[in-house]
């Protein structure tokens, strides 16, 4: 099949068409104009720069020396010979995927930190009709979030038009934005709008966004978009509408920030735990304009988007239609700077409920778009989002790992021969200098005075989620279909307390790990190594529910009903006696 797409110079020429004449910030001789282009300048100094690359030689150095200790063929298990000698690699390969992902996200790390840059900043020009809009669910989302964000929202410095999409088509709603003189929108009882997929998908953000835009889009060059739960500042579109200038650009970003790291310390590890993809790993890939859509808030091109036909009807639809909007050549552009901030996930339900989504989609987008889109992607682009696309994979590296270590307790069979000193001199070390490096590089995060030292939540919350990534692959292999659930937000939306069938998994997995270091012991297959691993999976596992357990009882509503409970098991006991 021929692409008939038109090149990047025809397109540059077509998109000059969909923004206001340029007036500021252009150069040219008399009766020509030069277009402006977005200018990113790195974010390291020369020593920075000197000495990250002296972090990144070593970490290379030990990576290989690992490497080559690894992969030496004396450390393939001989357990089965003829027919069956296949099954020995096999073993090997499937323990290399587990021991090797890590090293392979960190390796991406440290490409990314290469391309650490800040674009310069633009002014924007005048007269770019622009809408800003946040969207509704009256089912997990309390109206207190609206008396916060809306009047904020028409409060922002640039002229532009406020609109609320509410997916409930609430009375009360709409009062509201009256209250605010917010323009209001709703698709609830419009067949055309509430299909059971593609574009106008119900139950779905994008769908919501595609209903808006097909009604409302065509008067409008730029659309600004938030959740709910954030807050933007003043000058919020002020700094970054200017990128759009450039007539290439088609989406502006900024970072995700949790203001409510107080609450709970679910709330605070899920912040800690996205400060260093929206510091070094976002500034990295814009730095190679690769810039991720972020769906909490953005700014787009309504030209841009509709070059592509719109949002991706997708569970994760903003990763999805910024990748097509890089196949489509078009430019994205990321603001290190925390220009709004809103709400994280405060208990574990809301928290993974919120990680299970973003797994499944981006495992989703791998395996059944992915291909097509990498096809029509140039190699730059296509291997960061190839590379990135791999985090979820900790899940499978989880699952396949105790797989492995019930294999050898319960048959003996080692999925490698590797002993405790080699691990000792080549893998604890590379571990102990990957850690190093990612503490060197939080320099680069959003609030480097703030988002430092030893963040012991959000290590706490990384690892227990990964089951809940095992899970999100188990249902995309089963084709199973996640609808989108809005994390619960606002003071109307208690948050629950954990139920400890959430951990279920962490459960079994603990558990399998234990019995196979019990039976392991008693048939002698005994590999100091593997006994460790096995214990110490356990031990993490039974952690977190135990962690979850200790929380649960030092809660007073928990105490209450513990005692509640106890008194009517002492009246019954009482009645029965007598």
């Amino acid at each position: 099949m021929v692409d008939k797409s038109p090149t990047k110079s025809e397109r540059s020429r077509q998109r000059t068409n969909f923004h206001p004449p340029l007036i500021s910030g252009t150069q040219g001789g008399e009766g020509s104009q030069e277009v402006p282009i977005v200018r990113s300048v790195p974010r390291m100094s020369f020593r920075g720069r000197t000495y990250y690359a002296a972090l990144v030689t070593v970490g290379m150095a030990l990576t290989v020396s690992f490497g080559i200790a690894w992969f030496s063929p004396s450390n393939i298990p001989r357990s089965f010979s003829g027919l069956y000698r296949p099954l020995d690699f096999l073993l090997f390969c499937g323990v290399s995927w587990v021991v090797w992902q890590q090293i392979l996200m960190q390796g991406f790390l440290w490409m990314v930190g290469w391309s650490i840059k800040r674009p310069l900043p633009m002014t924007p020009s005048d007269g770019y009709r622009v809408a800003f809009i946040t969207t509704f669910v009256p089912q997990s989302e309390s109206t207190s979030l609206l008396h916060q964000i809306l009047p904020a929202m028409v409060a922002v410095e640039y002229p532009h038009d406020t609109w609320l999409l509410d997916e409930g088509g609430s009375a009360e709603v709409q009062a509201i934005c009256d209250d605010y003189g917010v323009r209001y929108f709703t698709r609830s009882g419009v067949a055309k709008y509430n299909t059971e997929s593609g574009q106008f998908a119900s139950r779905t953000k994008g769908g919501n966004h595609n209903a808006w835009y097909d009604s409302h889009a065509g008067g409008y060059d730029i659309v600004a978009q938030m959740d709910t739960d954030f807050i933007p500042s003043p000058t919020f579109l002020s700094k970054t509408l200017g990128y759009f200038n450039d007539p290439e650009v088609a989406f502006v970003g900024t970072p995700q920030i949790y203001g409510n790291t107080l609450q709970s310390g679910i709330a605070r590890g899920a912040a800690q735990q996205q400060y260093g993809f929206y510091g070094p790993i976002m500034q990295g890939m814009s730095g190679a304009d690769t810039a991720l859509m972020i769906g909490a808030n953005h700014v787009v091109r309504v030209a841009a988007l509709a070059d592509i036909g719109f949002y991706a009807g997708h569970l994760t639809e903003d990763l999805l239609t910024g990748m097509t909007l890089h196949t489509r050549h078009w430019k994205s552009v990321y603001v290190p700077e925390a220009l709004a901030v809103g709400e994280g996930p405060t208990s574990w339900e809301g928290y993974f409920s919120q990680q299970m989504r973003w797994a499944f989609g981006c495992i989703d987008i791998l395996f059944r778009h992915s291909a097509k889109i990498f096809a029509r992607m140039g190699p730059r682009r296509l291997l960061r989002y190839l590379v990135l696309q791999q985090y979820y994979f900790n899940g499978l590296a989880l699952g396949l790992g105790v797989t492995l270590l019930t294999i050898y307790f319960v048959f003996g069979d080692p999925p490698s021969e590797m002993g405790l000193l080699p691990i000792f001199m080549f893998y604890v070390p590379l571990l102990c200098w990957q850690g190093f490096t990612a503490c060197w590089l939080r320099h680069y995060n959003i609030d480097p005075v703030n988002e430092r030292g030893i963040m012991l939540h959000g290590a706490a919350v990384a690892i227990a989620v990964i089951p809940i990534y095992l899970l999100a692959l188990v249902g995309v292999v089963r084709g199973k279909r996640l609808s989108f659930k809005v994390t619960s937000k606002g003071q109307d939306c208690p948050q629950q307390e954990a139920s400890i069938r959430l951990f279920v998994p962490h459960i079994l997995l603990g558990t399998v790990t234990a019995i196979g270091v019990v039976v392991g012991i008693s048939l002698h297959h005994t590999s100091v190594v593997l006994l460790f691993w096995g214990c110490a999976n356990t031990f993490v596992m039974y952690g977190i529910v135990g962690w979850v357990l200790y929380s649960k009882l030092r809660s007073p509503v928990s105490r209450i009903q513990i005692v509640a409970r106890l008194k009517i098991f002492a009246n019954s006991r009482k009645l029965s006696s007598t």
